[in-house]
């Protein structure tokens, strides 16, 4: 699915970006700023940021590459 026509991005690529994300940095903080930085994007009309803002959470919860790097729980939690 085309989630920014400027641009586009598809839920593909989201997915893609908030792996690798999670995968350089487990508690990196999602914006849908970092994930246009990791695909090498610029936002455009900006009307797209609500849904890749609900996509980027979607598929951090689930995990869509099925490669499970558990729970993403604060530093602090773990004291």
């Amino acid at each position: 699915m085309i989630v920014c026509s400027c641009t586009m991005i598809t839920s593909k690529d989201i997915a893609e970006a908030v792996s690798a994300l999670r995968t350089k940095d487990p508690f990196v903080v999602l914006t849908p700023g970092l994930i246009y930085r990791q695909l090498g994007k610029r936002p455009s009309c900006g009307s797209c940021l609500p849904l890749i803002s609900k996509q980027m959470v979607a598929f951090d919860e689930e995990d869509p590459t099925g490669a499970s790097s558990g729970t993403h729980r604060s530093p602090i939690e773990d004291g």
